[in-house]
């Protein structure tokens, strides 16, 4: 197998077809409900989602500060 067709199999689905609107309350869902992992992680990195966007879906001022701190 091409080294193309290998990193397109091993691509995750996240990258494929997200919307930024999307990511962001994923991520905000997350954080509800305590489950930040590396895919939301990953999220906030690839949109580069700042804070204050995080406020406005829905998250609390203290959760958006956490996540800046730790990204």
């Amino acid at each position: 197998m091409g080294k193309c067709k290998k990193r397109t199999l091993t691509r995750p689905v996240l990258e494929s077809n997200i919307k930024r609107e999307d990511a962001v309350k994923q991520i905000v869902e997350k954080i509800h409900s305590n489950k930040l992992d590396t895919e939301a992680k990953k999220l906030l990195t690839l949109f580069g989602i700042t804070p204050e966007e995080l406020t406005e879906a829905g998250a609390t001022y203290e959760e958006a500060i956490i996540l800046k701190r730790h990204m």
